[in-house]
């Protein structure tokens, strides 16, 4: 089956199912798991969908959830967010930026946490809402619907004025050598504006995003401070990162 084909399929599943499992994708069409991980990720460049963690979901999927009550059903995702509660603490000023992972983690958020949480996300800002306790502040910019999120001047402008104890941030490849890198420039840019007005940075990865290298670079590891996974924290696989000095969670 050639890639056109494959792709068109995934998208009339999505169509009519509004989610799609990447394992039981690969097993419908008879094609390797890299090959169908890789026709999302080309799908989600040309705005034709959203990748989430072991699949995709439709566009508006990901807003509808957002108001109705998103719950993971992905274990390693469950996993991984329980675990990145370890990093807050009452009267923190937290960064965090787009992505499901971020999203996730907000969710689960202790409902007594009292925090102040900056975000250009808007998915993530509406589901604070469910937090009494958390005071939100969204970043303006240019608005985009594809990772609804801002991007731009204006955003990085008001991360000039910031300086936060922690940032979460999201990202597309995790490598020891090469660091963290994203597959959208502008929004690379941005992280690195967000990194440096963060006494702390921490990143929470789940594990077919480590050992990979996207396009564009955001930083060396030696600037990530937290790394938090679903392994345990002595897993040979994280040694490369351990040496670079990262604390393992």
């Amino acid at each position: 089956m050639i890639k056109e084909e494959r792709q068109r399929l995934i998208i009339e599943k999505l169509n009519r199912d509004q989610k799609i499992n990447l394992v039981e994708l690969s097993q419908l069409l008879h094609v390797s798991y890299d090959s169908i991980r890789r026709d999302v990720i080309e799908l989600e460049d040309k705005g034709l969908l959203k990748k989430v963690h072991g699949g995709a979901v439709a566009n508006s999927y990901l807003s509808f959830k957002t108001t109705q009550g998103f719950g993971i059903d992905n274990q390693e995702v469950l996993h991984l967010t329980r675990k990145a509660q370890k990093l807050f603490e009452n009267h923190q000023t937290i960064l965090m930026d787009g992505g499901t992972t971020n999203f996730h983690i907000a969710e689960q958020f202790p409902k007594n946490l009292e925090l102040t949480v900056i975000t250009n996300s808007l998915p993530l800002a509406i589901v604070l809402n469910e937090h009494p306790k958390i005071e939100t502040i969204l970043l303006g910019g240019t608005y985009h619907k594809r990772y609804q999120i801002t991007v731009g001047n204006q955003a990085m402008r008001q991360l000039e004025h910031l300086r936060v104890d922690l940032y979460l941030m999201g990202f597309n490849g995790l490598d020891p050598n090469v660091g963290v890198t994203l597959r959208n420039y502008e929004e690379s840019v941005l992280k690195q504006k967000m990194a440096k007005a963060a006494k702390k940075v921490a990143i929470c990865a789940i594990t077919e995003k480590i050992h990979t290298i996207e396009t564009y670079k955001v930083c060396d590891l030696h600037e990530i401070d937290f790394l938090v996974t679903s392994l345990k924290p002595a897993d040979p696989s994280l040694n490369d990162f351990r040496n670079k000095g990262i604390e393992i969670i």
